[in-house]
């Protein structure tokens, strides 16, 4: 065999074992955790707005869950739509995620219709 064709084989067989490792990670990834993909969705709550944060940064529900009432409250980003405006003591809605550190972030907050 010619030291051309056997550089070009070893050369050829070098660069499969280099790609073979990378193919094998790339199609591998890890599923998503239940608790991952339990974070990703959103959620829905309304209630009466108890307090927004003079910052802005974040708002208060005050829900209630049968004959029970408790407060929630929400964190308030750049990324939050709010459709109209919201005051204390007016009915809303919030579409909301949990963050990593059991906290709500809000997606949308909307005034509920008091018609």
């Amino acid at each position: 065999m010619s030291l051309k064709r056997r550089l070009w084989l070893s050369v050829s067989a070098a660069g499969l074992l280099l790609l073979a490792p990378t193919r094998g990670l790339l199609a591998e990834q890890p599923p998503q955790s239940e608790q991952q993909a339990e974070r990703t969705k959103s959620m829905s709550i309304s209630g009466k707005v108890a307090s927004i944060a003079s910052d802005k940064k974040s708002i208060t529900l005050e829900v209630s869950d049968g004959n029970d009432t408790h407060t929630m409250q929400f964190i308030v980003n750049q990324n939050t739509q709010v459709t109209a405006r919201v005051s204390t003591g007016s009915l809303a809605t919030v579409q909301y995620q949990p963050t990593t550190d059991n906290r709500y972030l809000a997606l949308v907050i909307s005034p509920q219709d008091t018609q």
